[in-house]
């Protein structure tokens, strides 16, 4: 099977939007150089996996730029693990599934000027057949929640625990697009691990009908964070160019 690469571009980003997902890892404990990141470019939008409560209180320290937030306040805590800051309006819940594991759906206001449907979550790794049934499961139970979704500008987001390289990747999502990177192991117990041996487990895909105003125009790992196995990935969604009639 061939490893996927570390960067996809298309070479028509124009005016883009900007989303960064990170698996920060619970026990990361070097999150400076993210915030820092954060901080220093124009994100519109940040979602995080294996959220623990202090990395939330880090991330507090956003506040004055990323104004909006879902994930870390009394009562809602962070729904399996994950945390979404944004720039732009949120409006999202949590759904738990029988098995425990939490779906979070719902509206971001984008920077465009329209509202985009916003889907996130984060799999179980299938480290047993039971885990295996629960990915698989919470996977198909997004993809049915996504079906409802009211607006043509859709995103699914997440650590989904599923290789780029399988069958069933192939058969999830097939209305969306997407662009698999190597974003994992980046390394195991301190110890890099070399990039033709990481697989792409950390997606995105953006509804891909007649309709939609995003695309994907580039996507990059981003390789300088440590502290975490996974690698943080940014995409940039441009808007499609309509070619409008001149009579």
């Amino acid at each position: 099977m061939l490893s996927p690469p570390s960067s996809y571009s298309n070479g028509q980003c124009v005016d883009p939007l900007t989303i960064v997902q990170y698996n920060l890892y619970y026990t990361n404990p070097n999150l400076t150089p993210f915030l820092d990141y954060l901080e220093k470019n124009e994100i519109d939008l940040v979602v995080l996996q294996e959220t623990a409560p202090w990395h939330g209180d880090r991330f507090m320290e956003l506040i004055d730029k990323y104004p909006y937030q879902f994930g870390g306040t009394p009562g809602l805590g962070y729904p399996s693990g994950q945390m979404i800051i944004s720039k732009q309006p949120l409006n999202l819940k949590a759904q738990n599934t029988p098995a425990g594991h939490y779906m979070i759906s719902g509206v971001w206001q984008s920077s465009k000027h329209r509202p985009v449907s916003l889907y996130t979550a984060h799999p179980p790794s299938p480290r047993s057949e039971q885990l295996w049934h629960e990915r698989n499961a919470l996977i198909g139970s997004l993809e049915r929640l996504s079906d409802y979704s009211p607006y043509a500008d859709t995103l699914i987001i997440g650590d989904f625990n599923l290789s780029a390289n399988t069958r069933r990747f192939t058969d999830a999502y097939q209305d969306y697009h997407t662009a698999p990177l190597q974003s994992w192991p980046r390394e195991i117990k301190g110890l890099p691990i070399p990039s033709f041996s990481r697989i792409a487990i950390d997606h995105l895909w953006i509804r891909n009908t007649e309709s939609p105003s995003l695309f994907i125009c580039k996507r990059e790992v981003l390789s300088q964070f440590s502290g975490s196995d996974h690698s943080a990935v940014v995409t940039y969604l441009s808007e499609r160019q309509y070619k409008t009639s001149n009579k």
